[in-house]
């Protein structure tokens, strides 16, 4: 979590306009992404996962059905757009691969998970997104609910919602 003064900016900042970038937040306040996350918890609705609950997690995610994927390094950002499922595991690896995803992710890199309800940054459209920061707070990946988007059907944003207290960090 930033200083008590950076954090109140970055909140007064999302305030202006809500669907600002969380990542252009980071860069403009010179923290992590997940500095930026947790400043607005409590002025958004999101919610610091438990940890350790990323596989319980990732078996749910086929449930939600079409899902937006971004994957970001300090290079580039590429997003898909797929159904999870197909897992497996090797060597340090997570496999996610069906025939619209096809993921590796390094499970033990993953420090800390996010339910993050916000207005996109393109549009005026609520997103429900699931948010995986590294050790450094660098977003890892983050996974939106996209089945019909942006009329995702309420029973995948109720599920989504019921998840986000299931593994809620305070259900510990």
């Amino acid at each position: 979590m930033p200083d008590l003064a950076v954090a109140d900016s970055i909140r007064a900042y999302f305030r202006e306009d809500s669907s600002r970038m969380t990542m252009m937040a980071a860069r403009k306040f010179e923290v992590s992404e997940r500095d930026v996350v947790d400043a607005l918890v409590g002025q958004w609705p999101i919610v610091r996962l438990r940890d350790g609950c990323f596989r319980e997690l990732m078996d749910e995610l086929p449930a939600l059905e079409t899902m937006r994927v971004f994957v970001r390094s300090r290079v580039a950002v590429i997003e898909s757009v797929g159904v999870f499922g197909g897992y497996s595991e090797t060597g340090p690896f997570f496999n996610v691969q069906t025939d619209t995803l096809d993921m590796h992710i390094f499970p033990a890199e993953v420090a800390s998970i996010y339910a993050v309800r916000k207005i996109g940054h393109d549009s005026d459209y609520v997103t429900h997104s699931f948010q995986f920061f590294d050790r450094d707070g660098n977003a890892g990946f983050k996974a939106f609910l996209w089945q019909d988007f942006p009329k995702v059907p309420a029973r995948l944003v109720e599920r989504f919602q019921e998840l986000s207290r299931t593994y809620s960090r305070s259900e510990t």
